[in-house]
């Protein structure tokens, strides 16, 4: 849900999400607009069974760390994402940041909650992978299939009796779509 039609900054919107009113909330800025970020179960379980077997996987291989929802990621002044899950490599990223992380996942996953339309998560997909995240996976519950993008790649839908693969940014990891949706 855009909040306001009006670009604004990184520093702008830094005050923002900082006023009292907005403490418990979770906001994205795309494109320079804010957007909120609404919390729903089905996408929040999801997610999460997500995060815990690439956690899993990044742990068990010492390679990297995964956010969730409310690990932020700069992209650019424009754009401040939020990933469901995120992944960036050790390699990139050898301490945690203060805050904030400077730049994109090497891996974002973003799971279709009932605001959202599938436009606009093809949109930040295509934006993700325009400032160097190279894999994204959209997950759509309703149809039980997730979207995989890659760049200089065609968009891959695999279904739930599909496996979706960690590719070159976690190699050797693979997660059967059945799993997401159990």
């Amino acid at each position: 849900m855009v909040i306001q039609k009006q670009i604004y900054t990184s520093d702008e919107f830094r005050a923002f999400c900082e006023q009292p009113e907005n403490k418990n909330r979770l906001f994205e800025l795309i494109d320079g607009e804010i957007v909120e970020k609404v919390g729903s179960f089905t996408p929040s379980k999801l997610a999460i069974r997500i995060a815990r077997h690439v956690g899993n996987f990044a742990d068990e291989h010492d390679i990297g760390n995964v956010t969730g929802a409310d690990g932020t990621y700069i992209l650019s002044p424009r754009h401040h994402f939020m990933p469901d899950v995120g992944y960036i490599s050790k390699e990139r990223l050898p301490n945690d940041p203060p805050r904030e992380v400077q730049g994109p996942p090497d891996f974002a996953v973003e799971v279709k909650s009932p605001n959202d339309t599938k436009r606009e998560m093809r949109k930040k997909a295509e934006d993700y992978l325009a400032f160097g995240t190279r894999l994204v996976w959209l997950v759509f519950p309703d149809d039980q299939e997730v979207e995989v993008y890659v760049p200089s790649e065609d968009v891959k839908t695999v279904k739930i009796d599909g496996v979706l693969s960690g590719g070159d940014v976690l190699p050797g990891f693979t997660l059967a779509v059945k799993d997401i949706f159990k």
